[in-house]
């Protein structure tokens, strides 16, 4: 009887363990040794005349992501605002990327900070200054400007953060919504062009080219920066990947209703008085903040009809900020005569007021009390 052994020994070239798998390039030999015996006579090992031999291939993988959870609330015109992303490489080797910026210009549904959907209606500044994306191999320690040609040589595995930094357009209005989409390709070892997919069936001894990226998609943040549509994905294995960030201008808007209500009269006292010479006359001021954020410093100029004797107004001055709603009935809580003025022409201002955005309690109630002459 003859019995026959086969024992396979892999001889691997030199490679380092990283989680996402053998370097591209590693030549791996595989050869494979006969042992047996002839009528219980051990023979002579047989030995593979050639040793297989492959080189592994080049997988490109990378993520993109915005580490933003809202959008980036700005004043109009507000200068050097940042967005962020981190971005990282997934394939078996370096690799070159070139990281670019864009504009997402319209028709992309979001929600702003406080829920409100919205649309990507303005573009950031994109000149005078330009917008300008810097990145951080140290986890945001330092920062270095991309180079001229916006690539970046990323080994293995590494992560990197970057950063957009832009200024606001001064002609914006509340809530008006700036996307923008950062995005990052792969490139050539010369960096003359984008890298290219193999194309065919596998070159055993030569590294082909794998796209393995998916599906450009939003994340990395929370569904207060959700952005659908215009662009922002791109299809998967095309050895790229974007996400997206942004900004919303967030501003108080206000308006004001004043009425007046009669407060007491020289006959009837304040037992349904009447307009008459004499009688104390109230006037409400209910100023409402519809805006994103609260509004602080507000000024109330009001010139007071020559008819009406104002020589007690300014210590009648009181308000209530952030009521669901003012009643000229019910005079305010708060003494506020040392932030009001009248001059000589009956005029009046009232100075640092305050009015909160988050609604019902939107509302800040200011009166004043003149009398009729």
């Amino acid at each position: 009887m003859k019995k026959i052994a086969i024992a396979a020994a892999m001889l691997l070239g030199a490679s380092s363990v990283y989680a996402n798998g053998t370097d591209a390039g590693t030549v791996i030999q595989n050869s494979a040794t006969l042992s047996y015996s002839a009528g219980g006579v051990q023979q002579a090992d047989v030995n593979t005349t050639q040793a297989d031999s492959f080189v592994v291939d080049k997988k490109i993988d990378m993520v993109m992501t915005t580490t933003d959870a809202n959008h980036i609330a700005v004043d109009p015109g507000a200068t050097q605002k940042e967005t962020h992303f981190e971005f990282k490489n997934e394939g078996n080797s370096a690799e070159n990327f070139k990281f670019e910026l864009s504009q997402m210009n319209g028709g992309n549904s979001d929600n702003a900070n406080d829920g409100t959907t919205l649309t990507d209606n303005k573009d950031t500044k994109t000149s005078s200054p330009a917008p300008k994306v810097q990145y951080s191999t140290d986890n945001g320690n330092t920062w270095t400007d991309l180079p001229a040609d916006g690539i970046v040589n990323l080994s293995k595995d590494q992560t990197i953060q970057l950063k957009v930094i832009v200024d606001i357009p001064a002609n914006v209005a509340n809530n008006d919504v700036m996307n923008v989409k950062l995005e990052a390709t792969a490139y050539k070892d010369d960096k003359s062009a984008a890298e290219s997919e193999t194309g065919g069936s596998d070159t055993q001894g030569a590294v082909d080219i794998v796209f393995a990226d998916g599906a450009a998609v939003q994340n990395g943040a929370t569904t207060d920066l959700g952005v659908t549509g215009g662009g922002v994905a791109d299809t998967a294995k095309d050895g790229k990947d974007a996400a997206v960030s942004g900004y919303v201008v967030a501003t108080p808007v206000l308006s004001i209703v004043k009425t007046s209500c009669v407060v007491s009269d020289p006959v009837n006292n304040t037992t349904n008085p009447k307009r008459i010479p004499g009688a104390v006359i109230r006037y409400m001021f209910d100023i409402t903040n519809s805006g994103s954020t609260d509004a602080s410093g507000v000024k109330i100029t009001d010139n007071i009809n020559s008819n009406l004797d104002t020589a007690n107004t300014k210590t009648s001055a009181k308000k209530d900020e952030g009521k669901d709603s003012c009643s000229c009935a019910t005079a305010p809580a708060t003494d506020i005569s040392a932030d009001a003025s009248v001059d000589a022409n009956n005029k009046l201002e009232i100075n640092n007021i305050g009015v909160p955005h988050t609604a019902p309690n939107n509302h800040t109630c200011v009166s004043v009390e003149t009398e009729i002459k």
